[in-house]
């Protein structure tokens, strides 16, 4: 889930705004992936004309069952698809429950990294372990700061 590089800010307002705003979030997590756009209609089963035109920045009116199904195939968070494409607004979007919950920057780029296709999957559990080793240390031996009574 990439919330930083713009798909989570400013809802755009016109057709072309949000068009530009869908075709840059597709085209980086394709990028990122490392996959051609021939590997992304074949994987996620929309057609080549369509998929062509949202990364060319056309996005009118697209149908949330395609939205959805390159949005898997591409790993990225939908809710992002639909603030690029103005359906949705960042504060429409909670994260855990909590409405306006935002998340430090450095805690985003964690979860990039961790969701990043060309990090090998040891290496990412190897990153969660030393990261739940610190968060034990971190935490009081006696439970925590309760004050026998």
């Amino acid at each position: 889930m990439i919330l930083r590089n713009g798909y989570l800010g400013a809802v755009p307002n016109d057709a072309s705004e949000r068009g530009a705003a869908f075709a840059k979030l597709l085209r980086d997590a394709r990028k990122r992936a490392g996959l051609t756009q021939r590997e992304v209609i074949e994987g996620s089963g929309i057609s080549k004309t369509t998929y062509i035109r949202w990364e060319g920045g056309y996005a009118e009116r697209p149908d949330p069952d395609q939205v959805r199904l390159v949005c898997k195939f591409l790993r990225i968070d939908p809710r992002q698809a639909a603030v690029a494409l103005g359906y949705l607004t960042p504060e429409d979007i909670t994260l855990g429950g909590e409405p306006g919950r935002k998340l430090d920057p450095a805690i985003l780029e964690v979860i990039e990294a961790l969701e990043d296709p060309q990090v090998s999957d040891s290496e990412k559990r190897e990153w969660i372990r030393y990261l739940m080793y610190l968060r034990q240390q971190a935490q009081p031996a006696n439970g925590g700061d309760r004050r026998a009574g």
